[in-house]
């Protein structure tokens, strides 16, 4: 979309000092959590009082305040957030950062006075998902980090919702929102912000041997950097820059925002020049070296410009690197000193880690510095020695400065010290005659006026005359405010007095009409909690969100058993088996034969045959230069005869919704979580919704209670963890590439990823060199399904899109014997232990229940 309006820099807040390095080195916005129901949960974050003072403090600077909403909501802490959002509303908050659908549901419609944006967590990567977002009342859109330059002007040029990207920091390797590893592998869930980054982890990627082909912290991607870029974001229409880092220290966020501030300033500079006009556009070198400096795992530019294949990558480490010094020349034994030519600057109390050939890292604070046997504060260039306290450094080993101690200082100083030219220039006129009360006339750099009044009648001097340089003490006493006094006119009559006290209390009174007239301008209308209260009961009674007492216990029905596919052989399988519902379609994974559009008919015809349904899949996440496709894809579909879609994703319910397909089904991907998301996207017309596979057994019989929803749930099969635009198989083995030159692996074999507990995570690649990681262990409920039963869900899900068409036939042919049996005998119903042991013999890694009797945290 084309803009008008300056683009917005956006800085990350953990911590009252993280606020303060944002709002004093030149943020226009900043976004942070509080204590609940943020996506960053080990953040400091801020509690209600904080909440209060932060609003404030950085509305009198001018600085907008988002707060981050943006976990999963369960039904039971509902009644919490509709609270939370409303103290939120009434401290004035800019607007609230939401992924849940259902809590933006509610938002929107208890508070459409609150602007909403959209996280990143909503996996939103084409002008479908923004129209969709935009539908459900957000005023903005933050996209997610894959979707390139390209795509980000054609979704502007689509849609008119304001779209915000991220431009610094650390980058998840997998789409945000779709990640399920943390999840399942410790219980600790991303979508809960509880994130444990397994993704920074070492892993050894293996063949179908388990033959090692590269070991690293293969799904470590580096740091985010577009500084060079910012022109371009501008011109595809980005309203607003986003910094990652509320984890980061309030040092980092002053460096961070500074020169990205500096760098837009220049932009800005540039393009008010008509001498500089057209010309390259580059950043200081400063900027660049002192970014490296306060953290980075090397830098990327993501996916803006092209598919970055092994360059967005840290397979070394997955942490700071710091800032290259040099490499060693020397080390000696008898005074433990290291020798080495330096690159850049060194100085005493620098921190510094030497990458030792052998035995890891050796790491500490630079304690001395010599140069030609001198002792010495600094050193620029040249030879120089340091002693270290452990660790035996090769001649050759790399040498990094991880702490810049004066850049640190510099950070630090511009926060931590109230200095004037961080603060808002007052121009005053004091009016002192003889008999009157003092006026003081006030006017503030961003047209704020007002006149304050005393108290005191002016009196003639008994000893010394009233004069413009007592005035400008006791007027200039501001520090405390987010002002300074720049200029004072004094309108006074001869041999005058006016108390020192009378000065203050007529400045405290100016200065406090001032601030209340700045956050005036963010004042929202008054609504009254009884008012609220009213909006909350009509709404809950609008969504006819059912009670559990309220629910009629029913006979107890036979569920469907629905199967994912990825080939014709696997479908064919699957309904003579037994199922009921076939998945098909979607990604195409390149280790299967997958079902193209030219066979769309045949297996619609191979499934209502046996009497079953055909749903066609939707791909989790396009971009918008393959929106055509998908509708043609879409289009063939219908016309082959499908009994509905499968859709996973914002942009494909949009698209389904507009393009009028009937049968529309939700996928587990939307992250279901609660009854607020069930009822809007019922309202929608969804016809049956899988559940988020974090929910507990408890928290589904919840749901199942509470809504006339038809539910599915998946129990068995190898679950997704994580889909990213990275293809670790081709990156190793395909020479890097990932979008063209690419020899295709993939389709030679099977690869996994081995972990350090020596469980192999299986990867697949599909037809857009996206990568899938699978648990390694296979979910199933076959002995738990009495209780899956009795809950009454409608269709238990079998995944098996990379599974062989035996492995199919079995699995479902179990099921399917297992729910019969169950739906006949009832009570005397016994699960016999042997048809584990043909579970045993298709899945040797073993088996989980996923979240159904742990929950996540």
């Amino acid at each position: 979309m084309s803009v008008n309006t300056k683009i917005e820099l956006l800085a990350p807040v953990g911590t009252a000092e993280a606020l303060r390095a944002a709002v004093q080195n030149g943020a226009d916005a900043v976004y942070l959590g509080g204590k609940q129901f943020s996506a960053r949960q080990y953040a400091q974050n801020f509690d209600s009082q904080e909440l209060k003072e932060v609003v404030r403090y950085a509305h009198l600077y001018g600085v907008r305040v988002y707060i981050a909403v943006n976990t999963l909501i369960d039904n039971e802490e509902f009644t919490d957030f509709m609270d939370y959002i409303y103290s939120l509303y009434l401290i004035d908050v800019d607007a609230i950062i939401l992924q849940d659908l259902g809590a933006a549901y509610a938002a929107h419609n208890l508070l459409p006075e609150m602007d909403l944006h959209a996280s990143t967590q909503m996996t939103i990567s084409n002008a479908s998902g923004a129209r969709f977002v935009h539908n459900m009342g957000f005023s903005r859109v933050v996209l997610a980090r894959e979707v390139s330059i390209d795509n980000i002007m054609l979704i502007g040029k689509a849609e008119q919702i304001p779209l915000e990207v991220f431009v610094h920091g650390a980058l998840c390797v997998s789409y945000s929102g779709q990640c399920l590893m943390s999840s399942m592998i410790g219980g600790r869930s991303g979508n809960r912000g509880r994130c444990a980054q397994p993704c920074r982890l070492p892993y050894t990627l293996v063949d179908s041997d388990s033959k090692e082909i590269a070991t690293g912290h293969l799904l470590s991607p580096k740091d985010l950097r577009m500084i060079e870029h910012l022109e371009l974001l501008q011109e595809a229409g980005v309203v607003s820059l986003k910094v990652e880092g509320r984890m980061k220290r309030a040092e980092y966020v002053a460096v961070v925002i500074r020169n990205y501030r500096d760098a837009l300033e220049l932009i800005e500079t540039r393009n008010n020049d008509e001498s500089l006009i057209g010309k390259e556009y580059r950043p200081e070198p400063r900027a660049i070296k002192e970014l490296f400096q306060i953290f980075n795992r090397d830098f990327t530019d993501g996916y803006y410009l092209k598919k970055p294949g092994a360059h967005l990558m840290s397979y070394q480490r997955p942490n700071n690197r710091g800032l290259f010094l040099g490499r060693v020349v020397a080390y000696n034994i008898k005074t433990d000193e290291v020798i080495l030519n330096l690159e850049e600057s060194l100085k005493k109390g620098d921190g510094y880690q030497i990458w030792v050939s052998k035995g890891g890292r050796i790491a500490g604070e630079v304690k001395s510095l010599k140069q030609d046997g001198q002792e010495i504060e600094s050193a620029e260039t040249g030879q120089v020695a340091f002693p270290i306290t452990k660790g035996r450094p090769q001649i050759g080993d790399r040498v990094f400065k991880t702490l810049d101690i004066e850049l640190m200082e510099k950070a630090r100083d511009t926060f931590i010290s109230s200095k004037d030219d961080s603060k808002f220039p007052l121009d005053m006129r004091l009016e002192v005659k003889m008999g009157e009360p003092v006026r003081l006339i006030v006017e503030e750099e961003r047209g704020h006026v007002t006149c304050a009044t005393g108290d005191y009648l002016v009196e003639k001097a008994k000893k010394n005359a009233f004069t413009i340089e007592m005035a400008e003490k006791q007027l200039g006493r501001l520090g405390n405010t987010v002002f300074y006094l720049r200029r004072l006119e004094l309108d006074s009559g001869e041999n005058l007095m006016v108390p020192a006290s009378e000065l203050n209390s007529i400045r405290r009174r100016a200065v406090e009409e001032i601030e209340e007239k700045i956050l005036n301008n963010y004042t929202k209308p008054e609504l009254l909690e009884s008012a609220y209260r009213q909006r909350v009961g009509s709404f809950v009674k609008e969504v006819s969100v059912i009670s559990p007492n309220q629910k009629k216990k029913t006979k107890l029905k036979k569920p469907r058993i629905a199967v994912v596919v990825g080939d014709i052989y696997s479908l064919k399988a699957a309904v003579e088996a037994g199922a009921q519902i076939v998945y098909f379609g979607g990604e195409k994974l390149r280790s299967k034969k997958g079902i193209g559009t030219e066979h769309f008919r045949q297996a619609v015809n191979e499934c209502h045959n046996q009497g079953a349904e055909a749903v066609l899949m939707l791909p989790r996440v396009y971009h918008e230069d393959k929106s055509e496709d998908i509708k043609r894809y879409c289009e063939i579909g219908h016309n082959a005869g499908v009994d509905g879609l499968l859709v996973g994703n914002p942009g494909t319910v949009q698209l389904a919704l507009d393009l009028g397909l009937p049968s529309i089904r939700g996928d587990y991907t939307l992250n279901i979580f609660n009854n607020y998301s069930v009822q809007f996207l019922s309202k929608l017309g969804l016809e049956l919704l899988t559940l988020s596979p974090e929910l507990t057994l408890k928290q589904i019989i919840n749901l199942r209670s509470s809504n006339e929803a038809k539910f599915e749930i998946l129990v068995h099969g190898r679950l997704p963890l994580m889909i990213t635009e990275q293809c670790t198989i081709g990156i190793n083995l395909g020479e890097g590439h990932v979008d063209s030159g690419c020899k295709m692996p993939c389709t030679k074999g099977g690869f996994g990823l081995r972990d350090r507990m020596n469980m192999i995570f299986p990867i697949e690649s599909d037809e857009y060199c996206r990568m899938h990681v699978y648990n390694p262990k296979t979910l199933s409920l076959l002995d738990r399904l009495p209780e899956i039963l009795d809950s009454g869900i409608n269709v238990l899900r079998i995944e098996a899109k990379r599974e062989e068409a035996q492995w199919v036939k079995k699995v479902t042919a179990l099921y399917h014997e297992e729910i019969q049996s169950y739906i006949e005998m009832g009570d005397s119903y016994k699960f016999k232990k042997e048809k584990i042991e043909i579970l045993n013999e298709l899945s040797p890694a073993g088996f989980t229940s996923g979240h159904y009797y742990r929950g996540v945290l």
